[in-house]
């Protein structure tokens, strides 16, 4: 079967799996339940990794684990996509406040405001840790939040789209590849966001817009960190890390409201365009190595 084939049918299955269970959700109402939106969100992040199983099995045969990019040999750039992930959300805080538009809050404040919010009972509990609470929250996130953030992600969303497509794509050039599989992976989210507010409660149809342009600029350094870590693994690891401290990033400013929403915000947006920038001038000083 040639690759345009493999990837009809990968994003066939990839999008009705997802798609399915949001909408689906949805009509049952689910999304009026905080503790199933969790639920329906949570599953349909599979549908990439399904779609991605089942094309390796019909399509692969003899070379499953490669098609899919499960290469288990950590090098430095798994640490790199670890250590990029926190610089890219540390650099959306600090460009939303150095913009004016927000001032830094402790995370300690920002846990126990958050906490009254959501479950005022608990309010009082993490008030008596507050010297330590910042802390131990980042410790978490950064830690057991990254790591089971990364294996998660890396057997959902990645194993499809920096897995099995990135595998069919990537021989289409760097940028074609990076910029086709971030435009599909943030129309793959709109019902999400448009159906359960997912990053943008307020503002869901400016936010599909907004986000298909995050994905897209999001994807080239995971394509580039997919490329140098040799194994969707590296993907998952940035990913993961990527979306644990992404509520933190929203923690930390004492104005989170859109559009200057955290990581999904204008300082989001500004710091991966930085980003894209150092990824272009690796890429392009890769290639002149390889060309000398």
């Amino acid at each position: 079967m040639s690759t345009t084939n493999k990837s009809i049918v990968f994003l066939v299955i990839a999008f009705a799996i997802s798609w399915a269970i949001v909408i689906g959700g949805w009509a049952l109402g689910w999304h009026e339940q905080p503790s199933m939106v969790t639920v329906v969100l949570a599953g349909s992040m599979f549908g990439p990794s399904i779609a991605a199983f089942i094309c390796a099995m019909a399509f692969e045969k003899g070379r499953r684990a490669e098609s899919l990019g499960l290469r288990f040999k950590p090098n430095l750039w798994w640490l790199a996509a670890y250590i990029a992930a926190i610089l890219i959300c540390a650099a959306s805080v600090a460009i939303t406040i150095g913009a004016g538009a927000s001032s830094y809050v402790d995370l300690s404040t920002g846990v126990i405001a958050m906490a009254e919010q959501v479950q005022p009972g608990q309010a009082d509990a993490l008030q008596a840790m507050a010297p330590y609470l910042g802390i131990i929250v980042l410790a978490q996130a950064l830690i057991l939040g990254a790591l089971v953030n990364s294996v998660i992600l890396t057997f959902s969303e990645e194993l499809g789209w920096r897995g099995y497509l990135h595998g069919l794509w990537r021989g289409a050039g760097f940028w074609r590849a990076s910029l086709g599989t971030g435009f599909i992976w943030g129309i793959w989210h709109a019902p999400a966001i448009y159906l359960f507010g997912l990053n943008y409660p307020d503002n869901r149809e400016v936010g599909v817009g907004l986000f298909i342009v995050f994905c897209m600029l999001l994807s080239p350094i995971l394509t580039f960190i997919r490329d140098r870590g040799a194994s969707v693994w590296a993907a998952g690891i940035f990913h993961g890390t990527f979306n644990a401290l992404g509520a933190l990033t929203l923690m930390t400013l004492s104005n989170p409201a859109f559009p200057w929403s955290g990581v999904v915000g204008i300082g989001g947006f500004a710091a991966l365009a930085i980003g894209v920038v150092i990824v272009a001038l690796l890429q392009r000083r890769g290639d002149q190595q390889v060309a000398g």
